[in-house]
Parts: structure tokens; C-alpha cells; sequence
């Protein structure tokens, strides 16, 4: 067996028991339900997706935290330019207005932009009375609302300052403190970033006894150690569970915004080969985005092939199901880097379409080298995987788990069955013997 790209390794979470997973190429996972697939899911997301986008996550985790800074300077701002003589002040400060809306990464020029406004603001207004002697409503010292919020914000319940003006310096280093926190973060990448994502999926806030991830052999994630790992093999992760995820707008869902966000993604359609087997093999037709739309309601279009064009949303679930991937392909979201993660994929397909998606599946890994973790009930998924893999050569990273009861009789353990899927095909023989039991 080639060394495993990853490998993950977890104990005692929710149904799971023991699981020992390698993903190479194409990682199938079988079981009854309940055995925890979709829990080994969501770790592998919720894992790569901080670990993969660390610096953006403490970015958005950061920009809350600026809030009642940024309320603050916006009433100093509100009074100065109301009751100064000086016009228009507001345009002065435009610039840090437009840090709201910034996507940048944090930067120590971001920082000093948000303390050199603070620093103007003190010494071009506030520590020059005469500019305000004609507005009685307007003063250099505080006035009692100005004091509660200072104290608020600065989380000191009395405020000992000669002559009660602003403590702009208390400000700045509030800024700076702030700043330097994201800073550190970004530098460390504590693992605590992760396991808080964990503790919010997963509704009783559990963690597992044992979670370790290995990159080539080498540990580079673990929830005993400190801080996450850069991966190299998975560099961008997508979860799929269903096609109805398509268009829904504030589902709380987090993997369906995620999802939701990549689909909208624009940028010059690469029409790919496996975008035309799509197209001209699967679903007689060609999916789009129509830029000329603002919703995500309104702006996905099937253009079939005898040219009629309907609204995505309106199709069939199964045209959804491909979609999707045409879609990821033509806007460059999957490489060889990719972890994609499908939860039990043949839902919504008719069993051809089933062969078709599991096709798909094996020429995507093979052509571009994405990687795959599937969670499958159906016999016919999990034999097409696995003869298609082999007629294209790609079974040497092929890896197939099936979920068995351990002595716990709510606890399962994930044997590696390497390539071989006759024991999986053993237990859905039990659906077989259900119906000559219930049948006879």
C-alpha cells in the first residue's frame, strides 16, 4: 500500500468507537446509519476547512471585535460633524469607514490606519477647545454619556482622568490590543479555533477522546497539541449532502453557505472535458451562472439540449446533483488539492445515474487527482466505485470501510476492507433477509 497522503485517526465521539481512515483517492465508508459517517464528516471539514483557512477565519472572527471601537469614534465623528463649523469632517475619516467592508487579511497597515484615525480626531478636534467655542453642546471634556460609554468600552467602572477628557491613549492601546491578539493568533494557530468549530456543530459541545491527523506519516494535527499544522494535501475542502442545499439563502447551515458561496463564485468558464461528459453524457445540457442576477433564487440556468432554459431550481433533484460539480468545475474551485466530501450521493438518482455519478467520481480523481471521502448505503454506488476504479486504474488508492457494532452494542468500529467490498455487500444481505422474513 503507497504511504498514506492522510490519515485519521479517532476514538469514542458520538457513535464512533475506533476509526482509522486513510484517503489517498477515494475513501468509501459503509455502515448502517447512525454509525457515525456523518460525524467522521464533519470532522474532516471542520478540520480542514480552519486548518486549510486559518488566517481568514480569525479575520472574521476578528472584525466583531472592532464593533463598540468603531461605534464609539462613529459618535465622536457624528458630534464633531454636527456641531463643528468645519464641514464635512466625515469625508476626513472615509478611509477607515472603508476597513468595514475590507477582505483583506489582517496587516499592521490596517491597524495603524484605525490608531492614526483616533490620534486625528484627539489632536485636530478634541485638544482644541477654541475650535468649538461657539457650541455649548459640544466639549473637549466628557459629558456624562460620553463616560459610560468610554467606561464601557474600555471596561473600567470609574474613569480617574485629570479634567475627565477623553482617554484617547486608553483608546489606541485598546486598538492595538486587539490587533496584536488577531496577530498572534494567526501566528501560533492555536488548535482552539478548531475544537470551538467542533464544539458549535456538534449540539452537546462534546470533543473526541482521540482525534489525531497524519500528513505522510508525519502527525500534524492532534487535539492534544497546541497548535494546527499547514496541510499540503488538502488544500480547500468541500462538503456536499444534498442537492437541495442549491439556492437556500440563511439555512444556518454552515457547509451550505460555504457550498453556496463557491457556486456563486465568478470568474472565466473553463469548459473542462468532464464538464462536456457532463453536459453531453449525463444530463443533456449545459448549467450556468447567470451574472445578470443578484439572488441566489434566481441565478442558476439549465440550458437544455434542444435549447429550451429553465431555472436550476426548478429542475429535477438529480440534474442538481450534477450540476453542482459542473458548476465547481467551471469556475476552477476543484483541483488536486481538493478534499470533496459527499454524503451518501446516490440520494435523489435513478440507479443509471447512480453508475453516472460513480463514473464521475473515479475519472474526477483520476484527472484532476481530487480527493473523495463518500458515505454510501447503496450497493450499486459502492460496486460502481469499485469496478470503474479498477478499469481506470486508479484502485491502488482506492480504500473501502465498512462500520461494525463493537461490543458496545451503540458503538461501531471501521474495519478497513482495503479493496475488497464483499463484506460490505454481507450486510446489506441483511435488508434480503428482512424481506423473506417479513415476506414469507
Amino acid at each position: 500500500m503507497p504511504t498514506p497522503q492522510i490519515r485519521i485517526k479517532t476514538e469514542n465521539f458520538r457513535a464512533i468507537s475506533n476509526a482509522d481512515i486513510i484517503i489517498n483517492g477515494i475513501t468509501v465508508v459503509a455502515g448502517e446509519n447512525g454509525c457515525g459517517k456523518s460525524t467522521l464528516s464533519k470532522l474532516l471539514y471542520y478540520l480542514f476547512k480552519t486548518a486549510s483557512n486559518y488566517d481568514s477565519l480569525v479575520n472574521k472572527e476578528f472584525r466583531p471585535k472592532l464593533r463598540d471601537i468603531e461605534r464609539f469614534l462613529e459618535i465622536l465623528v457624528s458630534d464633531i460633524n454636527s456641531l463643528s463649523r468645519k464641514r464635512n469632517i466625515r469625508e476626513e475619516f472615509a478611509e477607515l469607514w472603508d476597513l468595514k467592508k475590507d477582505s483583506e487579511l489582517l496587516n499592521e497597515n490596517q491597524m495603524e490606519k484605525w490608531v492614526s484615525f483616533v490620534r486625528k480626531i484627539e489632536n485636530n478636534y478634541y485638544s482644541q477647545p477654541s475650535l468649538f467655542k461657539d457650541n455649548k453642546e459640544l466639549n473637549p471634556r466628557m459629558n456624562t454619556r460620553l463616560k459610560f460609554i468610554v467606561r464601557d468600552l474600555i471596561n473600567e467602572k470609574e474613569i480617574n482622568i485629570d479634567n475627565n477628557t477623553i482617554p484617547f491613549k486608553k483608546i489606541i492601546e485598546l486598538i492595538q490590543e486587539r490587533f496584536n491578539d488577531a496577530f498572534q493568533k494567526i501566528k501560533s494557530r492555536p488548535t482552539s479555533l478548531f475544537l470551538t468549530a467542533l464544539k458549535n456543530v456538534f449540539s452537546e459541545g462534546e470533543l473526541p477522546e482521540k482525534f489525531e491527523v497524519f500528513e505522510f506519516e508525519e502527525e500534524i494535527v492532534s487535539i492534544n497539541k497546541q497548535s494546527l499544522s499547514i496541510p499540503y494535501s488538502v488544500q480547500n475542502v468541500i462538503y456536499i449532502d444534498t442537492p437541495m442545499m442549491l439556492g437556500v439563502e440563511d439555512s444556518q447551515i454552515e457547509y451550505w453557505e460555504d457550498l453556496n458561496e463557491l457556486l456563486h463564485k465568478k470568474g472565466q468558464p473553463a469548459m473542462s472535458k468532464l464538464s462536456q461528459t457532463i453536459s453531453n453524457e449525463i444530463i443533456n445540457g449545459d448549467v450556468s451562472l447567470d451574472d445578470n442576477t443578484l439572488l441566489y433564487t434566481n441565478d442558476f440556468s439549465f440550458k437544455r439540449s434542444d435549447g429550451s432554459i429553465f431555472n436550476l431550481l426548478d429542475c429535477a433533484t438529480g440534474i442538481k446533483s450534477f450540476a453542482i460539480l459542473q458548476l465547481l468545475l467551471k469556475n476552477g474551485s476543484l483541483t488536486d488539492k481538493t478534499l470533496l466530501i459527499i454524503d451518501e450521493p446516490e440520494s435523489h438518482l435513478h440507479p443509471q445515474w447512480i453508475i453516472e455519478y460513480a463514473r464521475l467520481i473515479v475519472l474526477l480523481n483520476k484527472e484532476i487527482g481530487i480527493k473523495f471521502f463518500i458515505a454510501s448505503h447503496n450497493p450499486d454506488m459502492v460496486s460502481a466505485i469499485k469496478y470503474i476504479s479498477k478499469k481506470e486504474n486508479v484502485e491502488k488508492d482506492l480504500n473501502f470501510y465498512l462500520a461494525e457494532k463493537s461490543n458496545n452494542n451503540f458503538l461501531y468500529d471501521y474495519k478497513h476492507l482495503e479493496t475488497n467490498i464483499e463484506p460490505i455487500f454481507e450486510s446489506f444481505n441483511i435488508a434480503l433477509d428482512r424481506i423473506n422474513e417479513y415476506g414469507n
